[in-house]
């Protein structure tokens, strides 16, 4: 039996480059050798060794301040760096330019030099608001959380441009998920959709349309959200599994997220809006 070379006495089962056995792949998971680096750490700091762990003392702690003092940028270097971070307008259009075309900018006049940009607050009874033609100065988070609700893939059209949380709070549009003035009401009876169901699924024999296998569910040909009138119309209707249901009946132009953005078109964003407005 061999022992191990790097002292724990224990049966070594690797051998290394260097000639020398251990009982583990890396000698520094030895026990010996992990024993020999505790102890050699023990009142030392990790990243400067020789240096002994603990609290500082207030001597020491004046020593540092006094030694950082005139390190700390100035207040005009700190401006100089905060211009060389903003974006100007132009630049803005030319990255963003879905963000440009919704969202309104313009320069501070009050500050020319600094080139400060301002936008609309969304509620429209505030007087930053552009229906009534003013304008605040929006912080760089807001403008980040805006950007992405317009630009990114996932965005939601969402995080909308206030100037208080005043006007966030009183907003009709905050958080607002769904038209509230929409009939949701359905073209059919609850017993009437069962007898066509029914009616579909026995026509096709239980046969799935798409793979072959049992049916459960029934699929619409035209989607209901846009052509409620043949809701209940077996010839625009076969029977399919609940998989295929998903994944191939309710997929690309006829998912459910397209088929929402269809209905939201524009003409119904404006009655929202003329809608809110009489309220």
């Amino acid at each position: 039996m061999i022992i191990c070379d790097y002292g724990c006495g224990q049966e070594a089962n690797y051998q290394f480059k260097n000639g020398k056995w251990c009982c583990s792949e890396n000698c520094r998971s030895c026990p010996a050798t992990r024993k020999k680096i505790s102890e050699s750490n023990k009142g030392q700091n990790a990243w400067n060794k020789g240096k002994t762990i603990g609290p500082c003392s207030e001597k020491i702690k004046t020593k540092i301040s006094k030694s950082l003092k005139g390190i700390s940028f100035s207040k005009d270097h700190k401006k100089k760096i905060s211009k060389g971070k903003k974006l100007i307008i132009k630049q803005i259009k030319e990255k963003y330019p879905t963000f440009s075309k919704i969202e309104e900018m313009r320069y501070n006049p009050d500050k020319p030099e600094e080139k400060e940009i301002q936008v609309h607050c969304k509620n429209h009874n505030c007087k930053n608001s552009k229906e009534k033609e003013g304008w605040f100065t929006p912080t760089g988070h807001q403008f980040d959380g805006r950007r992405r609700a317009l630009e990114d893939k996932n965005g939601n059209d969402g995080t909308y441009l206030y100037c208080s949380q005043y006007c966030k709070d009183t907003c009709p549009l905050y958080r607002l998920r769904s038209d509230p003035y929409k009939d949701n009401s359905l073209p059919y009876t609850y017993t009437e959709y069962q007898t066509f169901r029914t009616f579909v699924l026995e026509r096709d024999k239980y046969i799935c349309q798409f793979c072959g296998k049992q049916a459960t569910h029934v699929h619409h040909e035209r989607p209901q959200k846009l052509e409620p009138f043949f809701s209940l119309d077996p010839d625009y209707a076969w029977s399919c599994c609940e998989k295929c249901h998903y994944e191939k009946g309710h997929k690309d132009e006829c998912s459910t997220g397209n088929l929402a953005k269809i209905v939201c078109s524009v003409e119904s964003q404006k009655f929202l809006s003329e809608s809110i407005k009489v309220i």
